[in-house]
């Protein structure tokens, strides 16, 4: 593979890099206690130290087989093989790791019949749940929601929106859609319970709220009378209601209002001097605002936070809402079953189901000994009772965080690693690991400090750095954020620039781009910093769903939205301008009369246009693809309409980099039972995608790929699990990270067993937030960059009565909390901070200074850089258009120097094998890819052998092939399969998953010649190990296809090469250098290196051995090749047969090469 290509590696191996567990590791390795319960903090090491557990198991006598070790995703069970094989040999393969999903997806598949299942099921992709809940939304009533697929009138409202998050919620607690209904009950009655909160409001409004201003003892006694007689109204009503599902929990609902009668009956006895004659004047209008008779706080009533009837009236919205959704959820189950798909969360469900057969679950538990659970704290209910079931002889280890506990919000629970744990399973032994190997001191004791003030905190962990780390006197720094969130963003990118141009006293030398992260807590907020970060020039990476607002995603769906619906002409006007650049005289011809814009592109002459030429390729483009729309599946005409408008070519890099994930969205249908149709409201619902893996049960948090050259933004919940030596927290205010109650939490709980009355979810929130802010704090190396600010005062008036009297007045079995719950998070930033943090407000974060806006002078005046720009641009349309007049270059005024965007931070030139052999065959091509990072020409410039061109007969490019079967050979490595068969399977899926099914045929014929020769029989100690090589003050990275062992015991590092020419073992440097990374990588020397050839060439193994003396020599090559690519420049260049293969052949520098 393409180490150029590759993601950086930012995953956290805290801990993995001692060859020697610390000692408080090393006793949780040699301890023989079980069950046992690890709380291991963030970054210190707590997946080494289970995978070095399981090796002293197998090492002492217990086979690998006996051992089922369950995570959260693929790459972490892969990862935990690899590790076992790199330790424990061919051994290590045979450990049972598994996802949670995946071993309840074995047991199905062993136990069909008795799970009352097809044995030809298949599991839902996320892009058949996304397609089955579009599918579906004509089967709800709507009589509480709206039909709207996206509400733009807020996020969350749309009846998809809230159909993608209503069903996983569900799920996740083993709620069925006939549960729900029963609950529920008759939609007409759920109606009727709107008149019954203003029933009561109307008696509040009656007995409660007086007309007179100040209270006297006597006007209070008749308050009191106008309570007990709320009191009566409220009893009176809660009689009419059932006594089971929704009627049972609003009779609680109102016997808790009643109490608060007498409550607030008692507390107006017992304060009546204060209220007639001290502070508490206000305190008779407190019943009053209370019951809802009043719209807001009246004078002297401080923000309480809540109404009781306010309450009372979100639990009947919210069951409202649930009874439309729960249409959709059993209309969604139906459609699982027609087409025979479980999904995810269906795979635990039934897997627990069957598990309850005693036969079953007693041949299930024979097959292990112990059960290994990493990422504890982040189960949901049915994952912990599938563990139960799972473990006999109580031999059982988890290990979590019960400080990273941040996934409550989608159904984890964190009680399943604190009492719950502690209740199923008696003698639990506790162990903890409190030592970080990876942040500075100082950026621990913030996180220390600020995790002191949880009220809830189930562990007492207080994180140490270790060695140098220890000693650190640095890592903190606070900026003070302006007023609007552009200011804000404008310090974050001046902050960045100084990091990475070296002009701060927090950085010895200047960083790369790729060592910083922005961690947003909400998506929006890397709005207005992308902006700005690329204004000043610096690169970018967006992770996850944050791209979803991509201007280029957004051109694209447009496209697709015109070519379902023709008369869609906001979405046909975006793609005139966005992709064709009609100018705006052509658009305004166009749209200038009531004619269906779609008939005047396809009718109009072209003379009547400025442009013609840019209509006419809009009006073939449409028309063409237009013609197909009917006859070719979504995914195919999506490709179809990149490579025939090019619209990737119009792009920008980072736009094409957003467009990926929507890419690899639409790819999945290809791989899904379910083939939607192209409609308007379908690639509306489209525009959703980010909601698929928000709410997916396929695994709490997928990892993102990373970029070495570019700074990586994403949200919190996604860098869990990563680090990077700086990271920039922005956003840090109340209002940003308040705390709230989500739609469907009282439902879930009480569905679950719990009372209507006895959670408080937006306290919860809150501290769940705290985790949050701890998680990202934790995931910082060397800098911790905190922006943000206090808010202004809008509390309590000095007259309002204080929120204690408040609280008092009310009865203690409320849950909710008095004043809301709320996380003032700079309060608790400034609180936290070590002695040491500093304030960057003034220097870090201060402006950075560019030198002269001036960039020309024209005609006598000075003129700016946009200014001088523009100038240009009108000077060249004057060209084109044949009224330029002569004019003397020497007196134009303008240099072209002039026109250079602001000097920006200057970023290292990285360097790979890729990119030294590139530019070992044109130095211009190698300053494009690997320093300007330039985009490719077009499909319509027509190389004739793209992507290192194509096999004879096959649609795909040899690259294409290459990728295909190096990412099999990792997975089938990873995963220690070792047949044809297996492999196949794995390409299989790899290429639906990868738009790369051109690709199959080659790829398997490529799996073929690999088992044909002598290196398929040769173990796998370690595949695409990525490295990182310093040599003369260089940094080289890149990727390592496979470390073997041969049967002699020799090492061999190989290289797959699905090539069709060979490479000279004696001229190449890639092996030498290779050779070079494994002495840093591996104990032990590796001095043969080889290709295996499993394309044309092939099937062959071609290997040499190196002597010190042959290394040296190839190390002095390497050194010089890397001298040369600092110099590599746009005007250097060869032309030659490589030329066809270039993806910049537009540039005419190929018409010099002889290329038939």
């Amino acid at each position: 593979m393409s180490d150029s290509t590759r993601p950086a590696d930012h995953a956290a191996t805290a801990g993995e890099d001692d060859h020697d567990p610390r000692p408080a590791q090393q006793d949780i390795i040699d301890s023989d206690e079980y069950p046992m319960r690890v709380l291991a903090g963030a970054g210190t090491g707590k997946t080494f130290t289970m995978v070095r557990k399981i090796e002293r198991l197998i090492d002492d006598g217990v086979s690998p087989d006996r051992v089922l070790a369950l995570t959260f995703t693929n790459n972490a069970a892969d990862s935990m093989r690899e590790k076992l094989v790199e330790k424990l040999g061919p051994r290590g393969h045979d450990i049972e790791a598994y996802t949670y999903h995946a071993i309840c997806h074995e047991l199905l598949q062993e136990f069909a019949y008795h799970a009352d299942l097809d044995p030809r099921y298949d599991i839902a992709t996320e892009a058949d749940q996304f397609a089955l809940v579009y599918d579906v939304l004509d089967e709800m009533p709507y009589r509480f929601t709206s039909p709207e697929v996206y509400d733009p009138d807020g996020f969350g409202k749309g009846a998809a929106q809230r159909l993608l998050g209503f069903i996983p919620a569900m799920k996740r607690s083993g709620i069925t859609p006939d549960h729900l209904a029963t609950y529920l009950g008759d939609p007409a009655a759920l109606l009727e319970y709107d008149d019954l909160v203003e029933r009561i409001e109307a008696a509040a409004d009656e007995h409660v709220r007086v007309g007179w201003h100040k209270p006297s003892p006597d006007r209070l006694n008749e308050m009191c009378a106008g309570l007990a007689a709320l009191r009566q109204t409220i009893a009176a009503e809660r009689e009419t209601l059932g006594t089971d599902g929704v009627g049972a929990d609003l009779r609680s609902f109102l016997r808790e209002l009643e109490t608060a009668c007498d409550r607030l009956a008692s507390f107006l006895t017992e304060r009546t001097d204060e209220i007639v004659d001290g502070d508490l004047t206000a305190a008779f209008k407190l019943p009053a605002y209370l019951f809802g008779a009043y719209s807001s706080p009246p004078s002297g009533i401080p923000s309480v936070g809540f109404t009781l009837t306010g309450k009372l009236q979100g639990f009947i919205d919210h069951c409202q809402i649930a009874s439309d959704l729960t249409a959709g959820y059993a209309a969604y189950e139906r459609r699982l079953d027609e087409e025979m798909l479980l999904d995810f969360n269906d795979l635990v469900i039934r897997a627990n189901a069957l598990l309850e057969d005693d036969a079953v679950r007693e041949w299930a538990t024979s097959q292990w000994d112990y059960v290994y659970c990493d990422e504890y704290q982040d189960t949901d209910a049915v994952q912990f009772e599938l563990v139960q079931q799972l473990v006999t002889d109580d031999r059982l280890f988890v290990v979590g965080d019960d400080d990273q506990a941040i996934y409550e919000w989608r159904g984890a629970n964190i009680e399943n690693i604190g009492p719950r744990l502690t209740e199923a399973f008696d003698g639990l032994a506790d162990e903890t690991l409190e030592e970080n190997f990876r942040s500075h001191q100082p950026i621990l004791d913030l996180a220390n400090n600020a995790l002191e003030q949880l009220d809830s905190r189930g562990s007492t962990k207080q994180l140490q750095a270790v060695a140098e780390k220890q000693d650190a006197t640095d890592g903190v720094v606070t900026i003070t954020a302006g007023e609007e969130p552009d200011d804000e963003s404008q310090q974050i990118t001046n902050a960045i620039t100084r990091l990475l141009n070296g002009e701060t006293e927090h950085a010895d030398e200047p960083y790369e781009a790729g060592d910083i992260a922005i961690l947003a807590r909400k998506n929006r907020h890397a709005k207005p910093i992308v902006k700005a970060l690329n204004r000043a020039g610096i690169p970018y990476e967006l992770a996850g769903d944050l791209a979803d607002e991509s201007v280029g995603v957004a051109t694209v769906l447009a496209y697709l939205k015109a070519l379902a619906d023709p008369d869609d002409e906001v979405s046909l006007n975006r793609v005139l301008t966005m992709r064709y650049r009609l100018c705006q005289a052509d658009l305004a011809l166009l749209n200038a009369t009531d004619e269906p814009l779609y008939e005047r592109l396809q009718s109009l002459p072209r003379e009547q246009f400025e442009e013609p030429e840019r209509v006419a390729r809009a009006r073939d483009d449409f028309a063409q693809l237009s013609d197909i729309r009917e006859t070719h599946s979504l995914t195919r005409l999506y490709r179809e309409l990149k490579d025939v408008t090019s619209i990737e070519w119009f792009l920008s890099e980072q736009e094409r980099r957003d467009l990926a994930q929507l890419d690899e969205l639409l790819s999945s249908f290809d791989d899904g039972a379910i083939q939607p149709e192209l409609s308007k409201e379908f690639v509306e619902f489209l525009g959703l995608h980010g909601t698929i893996t928000a709410t997916g049960g396929a695994a709490i948090e997928d990892q993102p790929d990373t970029a070495a050259s570019a700074v990586n933004i994403m949200t919190v919940h996604k860098s869990k699990g990563l680090e990077f030596p700086v990271v920039v927290l922005p956003r840090l205010t109340a209002d940003q990270w308040e705390p709230s109650e989500r739609t469907y939490d009282t439902l879930e709980h009480v569905l679950s067993g719990g009372s209507v009355l006895d959670h408080d979810f937006a306290t919860r929130d809150e501290h769940e937030s705290r985790r949050v802010f701890h998680v990202a704090v934790t995931r910082a190396e060397e800098l911790s960059v905190l922006v943000g600010k206090g808010e202004d005062d809008d509390g309590e008036e000095d007259d309002d009565l204080p929120l204690s009297v408040v609280d008092g007045a009310l009865s203690d079995s409320l849950p909710w909390t008095v004043g809301g719950a709320s996380f003032p998070i700079w309060e608790l930033v400034q609180s936290s901070v070590p002695p040491s943090a500093t304030d960057g407000t003034d220097s870090l974060a201060s402006p950075v200074s560019l030198g002269d806006d001036t960039a020309a002078i024209y005609d006598g005046t000075p003129l700016g850089r946009s200014t001088a720009r523009t100038r240009v641009l009108q000077l060249a349309r004057e060209m084109l258009d044949g009224n330029l007049e002569a004019i003397d270059p020497t007196t134009a005024g303008i240099p072209a120097a002039a026109l250079d965007p602001p000097t920006g931070p200057q970023l290292r030139r990285q360097h790979s094998y890729t990119s030294l052999d590139t530019l070992s065959t044109c130095s211009r091509q190698h300053y494009l890819n690997y320093v300007l990072r330039a985009f490719d020409d077009p499909p319509s410039v027509g190389a004739p052998a793209m992507d290192g061109g194509t096999l004879s007969g096959s649609e795909a490019s040899i690259r294409e092939i290459g990728v295909l079967f190096h990412e099999t050979a990792e997975r089938a490595a990873n995963r220690g399969v070792t047949t044809p068969d297996g492999w196949y399977e794995i390409a299989d899926q790899l290429a639906a998953a990868r738009g790369l099914e051109p690709a199959l045929d080659e790829a398997q014929a490529c799996i073929d010649r690999y088992f044909e020769c002598e290196a398929s029989d040769w173990e796998v100690l370690a595949a695409e190990r990525e490295f990182t090589l310093e040599i003369e003050g260089f940094t080289v990275t890149g990727v390592i296809d496979a470390v073997c062992r041969r049967p002699d015991g020799e090492f061999v590092i190989l290289d797959y090469k699905a090539t069709t020419k060979k490479r000279s073992l004696d001229e190449d440097i890639q092996l030498p250098l290779y050779v070079l990374a494994c002495e840093e990588l591996f104990e032990q020397p590796i001095r043969t290196a080889g290709y295996a050839y499993v394309g044309d060439v092939g099937p062959a193994v071609e290997t040499r051995t190196f002597s010190e003396e042959e290394l040296q020599t190839a190390r002095e090559r390497i050194i010089d090749r890397l001298r040369a690519a600092e110099q590599s420049r746009y005007n250097q260049y060869t032309a030659g047969e490589h030329c066809q293969w270039c993806p910049h052949r537009s540039l005419g520098c190929s018409d010099e090469a002889d290329i038939e």
